[in-house]
């Protein structure tokens, strides 16, 4: 029978050397590559070999968990685009390492923009961080697939600083009030923005 791994590098980059390593895996288990939501997937490999291949995973890949922060995507920001304005990478690497990969109710995906072009898909994911010439401004509770639905704006104009905070409040509210398979937005529609009394 076959299946697939889908793979995920920090915050969803892969070096070259990360990348060519697996090259060599999908060749030698006889998979191909698909770029999808939640990382890169590779395809078409036995069921047997699974557990094989992710253990021949190169060291910074490691596999994508599918109940949990299992999508983090950030595009090169202010540094790498002329249209960016803010800057991604700081804290895109907070969330990395601070949440990726942690067990939640549900799916929780993430996705944070240099500027309103949007190109990693940001408004429709859990939690979306969009730059704008006075700071990022702060979407929560989007998301597609079945009902899809536009996130609420929480919170604008943060620094990094305060955009790393708020990610963490957030997350660490998912974690602790979620009802089993209850997405982000629904619980921001039945308790209520967790941000209301904090300062960030």
């Amino acid at each position: 029978m076959k299946t697939s791994v889908i793979i995920h590098g920090t915050h969803n980059e892969f070096t070259l050397e990360q990348m060519k390593a697996c090259i060599d895996l999908a060749e030698k288990y006889g998979g191909s590559f698909r770029h999808v939501v939640t990382g890169l997937q590779i395809t078409g490999i036995e069921k047997d070999d699974k557990p094989a291949l992710i253990a021949e995973l190169p060291d910074g890949v490691r596999p994508v968990v599918h109940r949990g922060v299992n999508s983090l995507i950030a595009c090169v920001g202010k540094d790498g685009c002329k249209n960016g304005q803010m800057e991604t990478m700081e804290l895109a690497d907070h969330i990395e390492r601070s949440h990726y990969g942690r067990s939640m109710a549900h799916k929780c995906k993430i996705g944070i923009s240099g500027c309103g072009r949007n190109c990693p898909d940001s408004m429709i994911k859990d939690i979306a961080f969009v730059g704008t010439t006075n700071g990022f401004l702060l979407v929560v509770g989007g998301q597609s697939f079945h009902t899809p639905a536009k996130g609420q704006i929480l919170a604008k104009n943060l620094t990094i600083e305060q955009a790393k905070k708020a990610s963490d409040v957030i997350i660490e509210w998912y974690a602790s009030e979620a009802k089993p398979k209850e997405r982000l937005g629904g619980l921001l529609k039945r308790v209520g923005n967790p941000l209301e009394n904090i300062t960030l």
